[in-house]
Parts: structure tokens; sequence; C-alpha cells
């Protein structure tokens, strides 16, 4: 018996141990590639059954009301595949689509050793910095890895989200490594100047603002705090008023100007067919306000009251909308709640975790706003994994995590 004892925990720690591996390779692949995303996660999966992790989630979801959360919004869409006239193909593809939320109890469960999370972060580090060296090679004329011609290996609005969180990650890197302080200070420098001279995508660009000025509140005295908002208001109105780099920006601008006259103009441009998809979208959730019209259901229903419109979406680029219209009130209150958790756990954490999981929040609630994050596959793994990073410090002192420390 005891013979079989160990060699079944020298098993299970050797799978632990490979899954410390697969956690970096799939947070690495996240960057580049979608099929080994996938493949990593299938691999993550079957480490968390097979090392018998999946026994300690009644556990995971009690001391992480992250992970209990994000369990229920998924749960949310599996009760939406009982009704709503979406085929059943088109129901199940949109299920699968939010199937990253599952990894977040799943990824907690593994994350809870500090070795693995130390890891994990290097893993963040190496490849933000390598996303951010191939974009500057590809402006450059160097390497041409994008066939639309965009200087970022993934679409502009994926590039600017990466880039944004990792100028508030070296930020804090400043303040906290002062071993390193000049190399994350360049590397600061680099991303803002990738983000609002290369790149030029305004979601980007909007959440690293949003950062800085939270990276104040969090480190910066009052005076310290107004002075920096100060100088990022001026710095911004500087930008807009002299670089023709800012084109993309006054665009929007004058779009949601047009957009908010007594008879809205149409526009052709990406932020005027926003305004286009809300407002329909919002009109199906006047339709059924309670329980939506049913995971998958969006492209149809869209389809059948956009009768007219140029443009027709399967999405309405606003989280918020796309589980509204789907899932309705119950749908959207539960997405609230996870995002409320997020800020309630954040609390609880030591304090450059506090301070980066407050940043990614502000980074979520941001790009939920403007594109549908959990929906699009490389923004939604990338949320889930760095959610799972963020606050599986909480329970770095529990038993949950100590049997395998």
């Amino acid at each position: 018996m005891n013979i079989n004892h160990n060699l079944a925990y020298r098993v299970r720690l050797q799978l632990l141990n490979s899954g410390r591996v697969l956690i970096a390779l799939f947070i690495f692949s996240i960057y580049f590639s979608t099929s080994l995303a996938v493949i990593f996660s299938v691999g993550l999966g079957l480490v968390w059954l097979l090392s018998t992790r999946f026994i300690d989630l009644p556990g995971v979801l009690k001391k992480y009301p992250v992970a209990l959360w994000a369990l229920m919004l998924y749960g949310c869409f599996i009760l939406g595949l009982s009704y709503g006239n979406a085929a059943g193909s088109d129901a199940v593809s949109m299920a699968s689509k939010y199937r990253e939320l599952l990894f977040i109890p799943i990824l907690i469960s593994l994350l809870t050793a500090e070795r693995n999370r130390y890891w994990a972060w290097r893993t963040f580090i190496a490849a933000s910095v390598i996303t951010l060296l191939v974009s500057y090679l590809m402006d450059l004329g160097i390497l041409n890895l994008n066939e639309q011609g965009g200087a970022c290996f993934k679409s502009r609005i994926t590039h600017g989200i990466f880039i944004a969180f990792f100028a508030f990650f070296c930020a804090h890197k400043i303040y906290d490594d002062k071993r390193y302080a000049k190399l994350y200070l360049a590397l600061f420098v680099l991303c803002l100047y990738n983000l609002f001279f290369v790149i030029e995508g305004r979601t980007g660009q909007l959440i690293v603002v949003a950062l800085i000025l939270l990276f104040a509140m969090q480190r910066m005295a009052i005076k310290e705090c107004l002075f920096a908002a100060l100088i990022t208001a001026v710095l911004l109105i500087l930008f807009l008023n002299f670089s023709d780099k800012a084109s993309r920006i006054t665009e929007g601008v004058a779009n949601t100007q047009a957009f908010l006259q007594p008879v809205p103009e149409q526009t052709e441009s990406s932020m005027g067919q926003r305004y286009t998809f809300w407002k329909y979208s919002l009109k199906l959730m006047a339709e059924k306000p309670l329980l939506g019209h049913g995971t998958g259901s969006f492209a149809k229903e869209y389809q059948r009251i956009a009768i007219g419109e140029p443009f027709i979406t399967k999405n309405p680029h606003n989280e918020f909308l796309m589980i509204g219209v789907q899932l309705g009130l119950l749908g959207l209150l539960v997405y609230l709640g996870f995002l409320a958790s997020q800020l309630y756990c954040a609390r609880k954490l030591p304090f450059q975790q506090k301070w980066l999981a407050q940043g990614l929040l502000l980074s979520l609630v941001i790009a939920s706003l403007f594109n549908t994050p959990f929906f699009d596959h490389t923004e939604g793994h990338w949320y889930a994994a760095m959610i799972a990073l963020c606050f599986a410090a909480l329970g770095s002192d529990n038993k949950i995590i100590s049997s395998d420390a």
C-alpha cells in the first residue's frame, strides 16, 4: 500500500511539475499562436484532471470568488442553450468561445504555488518584450508577419491591450526593482511610443492613459498624483493637436458628435459602426430583458432587427451588450459580479499583486466597453490567464497549495 501510495504521489508531483512548464508555454503561445494556445490549454486541462486537482475545486471556488463568478458566468451560457431560436451549431459554437472562463479556476489551482507564479510572470515579461521588439522590427520593414500590413503580430486591438498592460507593469517595476529600473523605464517609454506612434490603436491608447492615471493614484501622494494627471493631460492635448498620428482619435470624436446629433449621421468608420451596433443591441435587450434571446442568438437576432443597415454584424464590439442580448439581465448581472469580485478580492492581495490586479481589471472594463474580450479567442485566453495569475496569490498560505509547496 505504501509503495502504491508513494508511486501515486510521485506521479502526481511529476504532473504538477509538467503543469508549471505548460502554464509558461500556454501564456507564451497566447501572444503568437492560436493553435498552440489551444493545444497547451488542453494539456493543462489534462494535468488538472490527472493530478486530481479537480478534487480541490470546491475549496478553490470557496476561497477565490473570482473563480466562482467565472464558473457562474459560463453556467449562464450553458443555461442559455436551453432556450432561444439560435441554430444548435451556433449556440454550441458561442458557448465554446467562452470556454476560457473555465480556465480561471483551473489555472488558479495550478498557480497557487509561488514558484509557478514566478515562472508565469517571467514568461509574461518575455512574451511582452518579444511582442514589442517584433512590432518595431515590422515597423522598420525588417519583418513582415502581418498580411494586413500592420506593425503587430496580432490585431491592433489585441496588441494594444497587451502592450498597455505591460507598460503599466513596467511602471511599477521602475519603483520596485531598483536593479533594473533603467531597463524598465526604457521599456515603458518604448511601450508608449509603440502605442501612440506605431500601432495607433484607440483601445490600447485609452487603456494605457487610464492605467497611467491609476498608477499615479496607487503610488503617488495627492500633489504628485495631480501633477501627473496635469502632465498627462498636457501631453495628450499636444498629441491631439500637433501629431499626424492622432487622426484615428479625432475621427472617433467626430463620429461620436455625429451620432449624438438629433438625427444621427451614419458613418462608415469603425467607431461609427460601433454606435449603430450598440443601438440595435439595446433594442434587442429591451425585447427580452430578463433572460435574453439565448446563447448564440446575437447574429440571427441582429440580422432580423437591423434590416436595411449596410453593415450587419455578428459582434456588437461590447462585451456587456454581447452578454445582455443573449443572457439578459441575469447574464449581465453575473458578468458585473465577476468584475466586482476582482475589485473586492484585489484589496486582499499583497500590494504589488493588488496594484496589478486593479490595473488588469481596469483594462478589462475598458476593453469590454469597446470590444468583446472573452468572446475573442486571444484576448479571452490572455485575460483568463492573467486574472488567474494575479489572484492565485490569495491562497498562498492556505492548505489547498501547501501540499504542493
